[in-house]
């Protein structure tokens, strides 16, 4: 598991990271502030090892989570990919987006399951 203490942590890494894996956090938190948010990188092997082991609980939302992480409210939130392509499609306006312009596109993606133009 990957935990990222701020979005710019996050952003920074994405292009490295396995596009199919899911981004986990407090959508409470991510609303209030996405900036200064934890994000984590569980991968689905990591889950079903830590399932195996007993080491999962539910959240919420009835996904399964490392018991480690349980008392912070998380749940799936974006997949890799999609925040690859929110950012992708913010840089087609012709410059490098700031991060928060980028917040801000992740957040409206988030709520209109579209991308901002």
């Amino acid at each position: 598991m990957e935990c990222f203490k701020h979005l710019d942590e996050l952003i920074r890494r994405i292009e490295k990271m396995e596009w199919n894996e899911w981004i986990y956090t407090n959508l409470s938190a991510f609303q209030r502030d996405p900036l200064y948010n934890v994000y984590y990188i569980i991968s689905e092997e990591e889950c079903w090892d830590l399932e195996e082991a007993g080491q999962t609980m539910k959240n919420h939302c009835d996904e399964a989570i490392p018991a480690s992480i349980a008392d912070r409210e998380v749940q799936s939130w974006l997949e890799i990919a999609t925040v690859q392509d929110v950012i992708d499609v913010v840089r087609r306006r012709g410059e490098e987006p700031d991060i928060l312009l980028i917040a801000k596109a992740l957040r409206y993606y988030h709520e209109q399951d579209a991308f901002m133009e």
